[in-house]
């Protein structure tokens, strides 16, 4: 009896060591370690999205929707292409050869995203580029409930710098920033405001502003960035054509070429997996 007492209780002692030792994880490893697997997830994913489109050039004419509101292809509703959260590495890559000249060389820049999202790459060219070279970025979607949550979150994240001058303008983020709700094929129609810069709300606190329109946007912007799948670049190639032409615009497409705009591509391509279009002949 002693004997088998003595057997059962090494295994009795490793039974509660095991069961201490499973209390001891840490909780924020373990939601790093589950980020960092959804991350790798999403990555494989959207890589084989890519290769899927690439292989098969002819599902580039499909419009097939799916079952979330947001990753729709609704054309008739508006919807261009599914919500995907910007690569960062790639963002920063391209970044670094978009060139935005200082204010005393050709006036204020703006950057325009066309279909925005979440809103990180205007944020992300914001803190890359300061106020002298970037002075407005601008994000139109047709997804009005992410716009506002893209809102609430950069607020909570980028508070309005105190001081009104030297560098902390420079590189203030909510004074440069705005976001609209609309369709990016309605170039006329008015669109809704969502942010607006805080100096511009302090401005026109008595003063109606004129509504902005996907128009007048364009026009404002010297650059207009992309990140649309194969079938909604296609569709907006004609606007992006004359953007460069007549308008002397840069076009940023991420992860996918637009081959409408090939005679214009200055930099980038399949191994960078971002391609930039500019007219050399700018006058």
């Amino acid at each position: 009896m002693d004997q088998v007492g003595n057997q059962l209780a090494p295994g009795k002692k490793h039974d509660r060591q095991d069961k201490e030792g499973s209390y001891n994880h840490d909780p924020k490893q373990e939601r790093e370690q589950a980020q960092d697997q959804e991350q790798k997830q999403e990555e494989q994913e959207e890589k084989e999205e890519y290769d899927r489109y690439k292989n098969n050039p002819e599902l580039l004419g499909e419009t097939k929707t799916k079952a979330t509101r947001m990753f729709s292809y609704d054309w008739a509703s508006g919807y261009v292409s599914p919500f995907r959260p910007t690569p960062c590495d790639i963002l920063s890559n391209m970044l670094q050869h978009v060139d935005f000249p200082t204010a005393e060389i050709n006036g204020s820049s703006a950057i325009l995203d066309l279909g925005c999202g979440d809103g990180l790459v205007l944020v992300q060219a914001l803190e890359t580029f300061p106020r002298s070279q970037l002075s407005r970025a601008i994000g139109v979607d047709l997804d009005r409930p992410l716009l506002e949550a893209a809102r609430d979150r950069i607020q909570q994240e980028h508070p309005s710098s105190p001081s009104t001058s030297g560098d902390s303008d420079e590189r203030d983020i909510l004074s440069r920033l705005e976001m609209y709700h609309g369709d990016l094929t309605a170039m006329h129609v008015p669109l809704t405001t969502i942010m607006a810069p805080h100096s511009r709300q302090s401005a026109t606190a008595t003063t109606e502003p004129k509504p902005a329109t996907m128009d007048t946007l364009i026009n404002q912007s010297s650059h207009l960035f992309v990140y649309l799948l194969p079938v909604a670049l296609s569709k907006l190639a004609p606007l992006l054509l004359d953007a460069i032409v007549t308008k002397h615009k840069v076009v940023l497409s991420m992860r996918w070429e637009i081959p409408e705009l090939s005679d214009f591509l200055i930099h980038g391509g399949e191994r960078h997996q971002f391609y930039i279009y500019q007219a050399t002949t700018q006058s």
